[in-house]
């Protein structure tokens, strides 16, 4: 059984490395309300495997981001209210 984890990020939300306690660094990503953490498993090759991990996060997050950049740009939007409104202003 899996945990699926889905975050619509809002304004403010971001991506950080932090140090709870000496010797301890996770990273942690969203806001105030809301953060998904990931950190290192205290066992043999914990390291690694997280290093691996936190690289291909990083690659797909970047993807993903370019992704949204270009919907952004090719998107068009239409006023919530219709012609109505632009008629009105007319």
């Amino acid at each position: 059984m899996g945990i699926h984890v889905v975050i619509q990020p809002l304004v403010g939300y971001g991506a950080a490395v932090v140090s709870p306690s000496p010797g301890v660094r996770q990273l942690v990503a969203g806001g105030d309300e809301t953060a998904i953490m990931i950190q290192v498993p205290a066992r043999i090759g914990g390291l690694m495997d997280t290093a691996r991990f936190a690289r291909s996060l990083a690659v797909a997050a970047n993807e993903f981001g370019e992704w949204c950049e270009t919907q952004n740009r090719t998107r068009t939007y239409s006023s919530p209210l219709g012609d109505q409104w632009s008629e009105e202003r007319d």
